[in-house]
């Protein structure tokens, strides 16, 4: 196991502030979301999307959308429509990404539109051949993306010490 970094005074305060940090804005989002259903409350007379009063002096506009989402019991209604089932289906891009690995392939003839270079591709091209890196050069970009994330951990942690 690789060492750990050690936990300094200074690090201890920083990540207490981010766990506080993090409860408030739990606490915050909690609070804006009864607000949000406060304001869709006074709203839902409103004839059009918008909404302008003046609070304190300073214009607001307040935009109130609408919209219905329905979700369909997909077996009932698999079951009960048998082959005419797929004369109601769209793409769903949830299920697209979740079942990528079985659709991958029917998607070949239209990868051009819908699809993107992938870096384990590109690899694999340039390693088999088929491709050389000079294709590449100047054709894409590479940056590092580097994120933090602190939780408390609930008894499910890893390499506890």
């Amino acid at each position: 196991m690789a060492a750990q970094p050690v936990l300094t005074p200074e690090i201890e305060t920083t990540l207490a502030r981010y766990l506080e940090i993090q409860t408030e804005e739990r606490q915050l989002r909690d609070e804006k979301r009864e607000l949000q259903e406060a304001l869709m409350a006074h709203l839902a007379s409103l004839e059009g999307d918008y909404w302008n009063p003046s609070l304190a002096g300073q214009p607001l506009i307040v935009h109130f959308t609408r919209s219905v989402e329905v979700e369909y019991d997909e077996e009932l209604l698999r079951d009960r429509l048998g082959d005419r089932y797929t004369r109601i289906l769209r793409p769903d891009l949830k299920k697209l990404k979740a079942n990528l690995e079985k659709v991958e392939s029917c998607l070949e003839p239209v990868l051009d539109i819908v699809g993107s270079p992938h870096p384990d591709r590109v690899r694999a091209a340039v390693l088999s051949g088929v491709l050389t890196k000079e294709e590449f050069a100047g054709a894409f970009r590479k940056t590092e993306k580097r994120r933090v994330a602190v939780r408390r951990d609930t008894g499910g942690g890893r390499d506890r010490q």
